[in-house]
């Protein structure tokens, strides 16, 4: 491994962008590296759907770091994909897919992924807007 330029910042000390990716890169290395050995049952659904949704995050990381006007809606696309994720593993570890052990450090390396991607969405100073239409209450009654 080549020594990091003088004119370059530490990973630690870069901003919130490159610290996450640097971290999903980590996670998603080590998740393709444990479903890889999942049953031939879920080989062609979870597994399949995790792997997708890891890769897609880390483009989706890439593009937001370098698209600035896309930025706050590609990083509430990725949280919506994390949570994806969380309910999959459950899944995979309900069917016995993965060990206790694995299933708990994928959630916690999603967890804190998803934690520096808030982070990164709070300097934004803004978030996208909802894709939810809020509805009148139904017990509102017409006025006269």
């Amino acid at each position: 491994m080549s020594p990091t330029p003088l004119d370059r910042p530490a990973p630690r000390e870069a901003g919130p962008e490159l610290l996450v990716l640097q971290k999903w890169e980590e996670l998603t290395s080590w998740l393709l590296d444990r479903t890889a050995g999942w049953p031939k049952c879920v080989r062609f659904t979870l597994t399949q759907r995790i792997e997708d949704h890891a890769l897609d995050v880390t483009e989706m990381l890439v593009l937001a770091r370098y698209d600035r006007r896309r930025r706050p809606r590609l990083l509430h696309e990725v949280n919506l994909r994390l949570e994806r994720m969380r309910y999959l593993l459950r899944l995979a570890r309900s069917r016995n897919a993965t060990t206790r052990r694995s299933f708990e450090a994928a959630l916690r390396g999603i967890d804190e992924c998803g934690r520096m991607i808030h982070g990164w969405r709070q300097t934004l100073g803004k978030r996208p807007r909802s894709t939810l239409r809020s509805f009148p209450p139904a017990n509102t009654a017409a006025a006269p």
